[in-house]
Protein backbone atom coordinates (compact mmCIF):
# COMPACT_ATOMS: atom_id res chain seq x y z
CA UNK A 1 0.00 0.00 0.00
CA UNK A 2 2.87 2.72 0.78
CA UNK A 3 3.65 2.32 -3.21
CA UNK A 4 0.01 3.53 -3.96
CA UNK A 5 -0.76 6.28 -1.17
CA UNK A 6 0.36 7.46 2.15
CA UNK A 7 -0.73 5.44 4.78
CA UNK A 8 -2.90 7.23 8.10
CA UNK A 9 -4.14 4.55 9.06
CA UNK A 10 -2.96 0.99 9.81
CA UNK A 11 -5.84 -1.94 11.75
CA UNK A 12 -6.08 -5.33 11.38
CA UNK A 13 -9.11 -6.95 12.88
CA UNK A 14 -9.76 -10.92 14.38
CA UNK A 15 -9.86 -13.07 17.50
CA UNK A 16 -5.78 -12.92 17.95
CA UNK A 17 -6.11 -14.98 20.57
CA UNK A 18 -7.01 -17.99 18.18
CA UNK A 19 -4.07 -20.55 16.66
CA UNK A 20 -4.26 -19.74 13.73
CA UNK A 21 -4.04 -16.10 13.88
CA UNK A 22 -0.88 -16.12 16.19
CA UNK A 23 1.66 -15.66 13.53
CA UNK A 24 -0.43 -12.35 12.85
CA UNK A 25 1.06 -10.58 16.11
CA UNK A 26 4.28 -10.96 15.07
CA UNK A 27 3.43 -9.52 11.74
CA UNK A 28 1.30 -6.55 13.15
CA UNK A 29 3.98 -5.49 15.57
CA UNK A 30 7.01 -6.08 13.00
CA UNK A 31 4.99 -3.37 10.64
CA UNK A 32 3.32 -0.84 13.14
CA UNK A 33 -0.53 -2.26 12.62
CA UNK A 34 -2.89 -2.01 15.13
CA UNK A 35 -4.80 -4.63 16.09
CA UNK A 36 -8.05 -5.35 17.21
CA UNK A 37 -8.93 -7.85 19.16
CA UNK A 38 -12.54 -9.25 18.37
CA UNK A 39 -13.40 -12.83 20.20
CA UNK A 40 -15.84 -14.81 19.20
CA UNK A 41 -18.06 -15.32 22.15
CA UNK A 42 -20.87 -17.67 20.82
CA UNK A 43 -20.94 -19.47 17.83
CA UNK A 44 -23.01 -17.80 14.75
CA UNK A 45 -22.42 -17.09 11.38
CA UNK A 46 -21.73 -13.25 12.36
CA UNK A 47 -18.29 -12.73 12.50
CA UNK A 48 -17.43 -10.04 14.88
CA UNK A 49 -14.51 -9.31 13.43
CA UNK A 50 -15.94 -8.88 10.06
CA UNK A 51 -18.82 -5.82 12.21
CA UNK A 52 -15.71 -4.36 14.08
CA UNK A 53 -14.05 -3.51 10.55
CA UNK A 54 -17.00 -2.14 9.38
CA UNK A 55 -17.62 0.72 12.19
CA UNK A 56 -13.96 1.48 12.09
CA UNK A 57 -14.02 2.26 8.18
CA UNK A 58 -17.66 4.01 9.14
CA UNK A 59 -15.74 6.02 11.92
CA UNK A 60 -12.88 7.03 9.54
CA UNK A 61 -14.88 7.77 6.89
CA UNK A 62 -16.56 10.74 9.24
CA UNK A 63 -13.68 11.66 11.38
CA UNK A 64 -10.65 10.95 9.42
CA UNK A 65 -9.79 12.55 5.91
CA UNK A 66 -9.18 10.00 4.50
CA UNK A 67 -9.93 9.61 0.73
CA UNK A 68 -8.62 5.89 -0.16
CA UNK A 69 -9.56 2.74 1.84
CA UNK A 70 -7.86 -0.53 1.12
CA UNK A 71 -9.81 -3.90 3.16
CA UNK A 72 -7.54 -7.11 2.58
CA UNK A 73 -10.54 -9.63 2.62
CA UNK A 74 -11.74 -12.39 0.23
CA UNK A 75 -14.84 -11.94 2.38
CA UNK A 76 -17.80 -10.98 -0.11
CA UNK A 77 -20.04 -9.54 2.99
CA UNK A 78 -17.68 -6.48 2.81
CA UNK A 79 -19.57 -5.70 -0.56
CA UNK A 80 -21.99 -3.58 0.63
CA UNK A 81 -19.35 -1.12 2.53
CA UNK A 82 -17.28 -0.49 -0.25
CA UNK A 83 -20.50 0.31 -2.53
CA UNK A 84 -21.18 2.79 0.19
CA UNK A 85 -17.71 3.74 0.54
CA UNK A 86 -17.78 4.20 -3.60
CA UNK A 87 -20.73 6.02 -3.45
CA UNK A 88 -19.52 8.99 -0.82
CA UNK A 89 -16.55 9.45 -3.35
CA UNK A 90 -13.91 7.44 -2.02
CA UNK A 91 -11.58 4.77 -3.78
CA UNK A 92 -11.83 1.72 -2.47
CA UNK A 93 -8.57 -1.19 -3.02
CA UNK A 94 -9.26 -4.45 -2.07
CA UNK A 95 -6.38 -7.37 -1.44
CA UNK A 96 -7.64 -10.88 -1.57
CA UNK A 97 -7.18 -14.01 -2.79
CA UNK A 98 -8.21 -14.75 -6.54
CA UNK A 99 -11.14 -16.69 -5.90
CA UNK A 100 -12.88 -13.78 -4.05
CA UNK A 101 -16.28 -13.07 -4.88
CA UNK A 102 -16.72 -9.56 -4.11
CA UNK A 103 -13.60 -8.53 -6.10
CA UNK A 104 -15.12 -6.94 -9.05
CA UNK A 105 -16.80 -4.20 -6.30
CA UNK A 106 -13.51 -2.87 -5.61
CA UNK A 107 -11.79 0.14 -7.66
CA UNK A 108 -8.80 -1.70 -8.18
CA UNK A 109 -8.00 -5.35 -6.44
CA UNK A 110 -4.56 -7.11 -6.03
CA UNK A 111 -4.14 -11.04 -5.57
CA UNK A 112 -2.33 -12.03 -2.73
CA UNK A 113 -0.86 -15.12 -2.09
CA UNK A 114 -0.60 -15.96 -5.78
CA UNK A 115 1.09 -19.07 -5.90
CA UNK A 116 3.34 -21.00 -7.87
CA UNK A 117 3.76 -23.90 -9.84
CA UNK A 118 6.62 -26.18 -7.79
CA UNK A 119 8.83 -28.32 -9.40
CA UNK A 120 9.57 -32.50 -7.75
CA UNK A 121 12.93 -32.64 -6.19
CA UNK A 122 14.66 -36.36 -5.37
CA UNK A 123 10.94 -37.41 -5.92
CA UNK A 124 9.19 -35.56 -3.38
CA UNK A 125 6.04 -33.73 -4.56
CA UNK A 126 5.77 -30.09 -3.63
CA UNK A 127 3.08 -28.30 -3.12
CA UNK A 128 3.06 -24.56 -4.12
CA UNK A 129 3.67 -21.98 -1.19
CA UNK A 130 2.68 -18.68 -1.29
CA UNK A 131 4.49 -15.22 -0.37
CA UNK A 132 3.01 -15.34 3.31
CA UNK A 133 4.89 -18.54 3.98
CA UNK A 134 7.92 -16.94 2.41
CA UNK A 135 8.34 -13.95 4.59
CA UNK A 136 7.75 -15.81 7.51
CA UNK A 137 10.55 -18.63 6.50
CA UNK A 138 12.91 -15.74 5.53
CA UNK A 139 11.99 -14.33 9.06
CA UNK A 140 12.55 -17.75 10.78
CA UNK A 141 16.52 -17.69 9.05
CA UNK A 142 17.39 -14.43 10.22
CA UNK A 143 16.34 -15.00 14.06
CA UNK A 144 18.23 -17.54 13.84
CA UNK A 145 21.34 -17.28 12.72
CA UNK A 146 24.58 -17.76 14.44
CA UNK A 147 25.95 -14.05 15.34
CA UNK A 148 29.84 -15.35 13.87
CA UNK A 149 28.56 -17.19 10.96
CA UNK A 150 25.82 -15.36 9.83
CA UNK A 151 24.19 -19.29 9.18
CA UNK A 152 21.35 -20.77 10.36
CA UNK A 153 20.98 -24.99 10.99
CA UNK A 154 17.46 -25.72 9.18
CA UNK A 155 16.79 -27.22 12.58
CA UNK A 156 16.36 -24.43 13.72
CA UNK A 157 14.60 -22.68 11.28
CA UNK A 158 12.26 -25.32 11.66
CA UNK A 159 12.11 -25.02 15.06
CA UNK A 160 11.36 -21.10 14.66
CA UNK A 161 8.85 -21.76 12.72
CA UNK A 162 6.68 -23.80 14.57
CA UNK A 163 7.06 -22.36 18.03
CA UNK A 164 6.52 -19.12 17.25
CA UNK A 165 3.69 -19.34 13.74
CA UNK A 166 2.86 -22.58 14.45
CA UNK A 167 4.13 -23.73 10.38
CA UNK A 168 5.13 -27.00 10.01
CA UNK A 169 6.80 -28.69 7.10
CA UNK A 170 3.90 -30.06 5.94
CA UNK A 171 2.36 -26.66 5.62
CA UNK A 172 5.02 -25.92 3.37
CA UNK A 173 4.78 -28.64 0.98
CA UNK A 174 7.99 -30.43 2.04
CA UNK A 175 9.42 -33.50 3.98
CA UNK A 176 12.24 -32.31 5.00
CA UNK A 177 12.98 -28.44 5.00
CA UNK A 178 16.47 -28.26 3.14
CA UNK A 179 14.20 -29.18 0.13
CA UNK A 180 11.91 -25.43 0.52
CA UNK A 181 15.37 -24.32 0.64
CA UNK A 182 16.43 -26.09 -2.13
CA UNK A 183 13.90 -25.02 -4.46
CA UNK A 184 14.07 -21.30 -3.29
CA UNK A 185 17.51 -20.78 -3.87
CA UNK A 186 16.88 -17.53 -5.62
CA UNK A 187 16.28 -16.03 -1.73
CA UNK A 188 18.05 -18.73 -0.01
CA UNK A 189 21.95 -19.86 0.26
CA UNK A 190 22.45 -23.67 1.67
CA UNK A 191 24.89 -25.39 2.44
CA UNK A 192 26.09 -28.87 4.23
CA UNK A 193 27.12 -28.57 7.91
CA UNK A 194 30.13 -30.65 9.18
CA UNK A 195 27.35 -32.81 11.17
CA UNK A 196 25.16 -33.82 8.03
CA UNK A 197 23.08 -31.46 7.99
CA UNK A 198 22.08 -27.81 6.49
CA UNK A 199 23.13 -24.73 7.04
CA UNK A 200 21.33 -21.67 5.31
CA UNK A 201 21.35 -17.75 5.01
CA UNK A 202 19.06 -15.18 2.93
CA UNK A 203 21.08 -14.19 -0.59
Amino acid sequence: MAKFEHIEVKKAYGNFGAVQLKPWVNICSRFAIEMVYQEKLVKSKSNAADIALTVGVMESLYVSPIDTFAIASSDSDFAALVHFLRRNGKKVIGFGNNTASAKHYFDDFYILGKQNTIPKVKNKSIASVDTYHLALVKEAVENTQHAKTGLSETVDVGTYLHRIFNITKKQLGVSKLYQYFKYHDQHFKMQKAPDGGFLVSLH
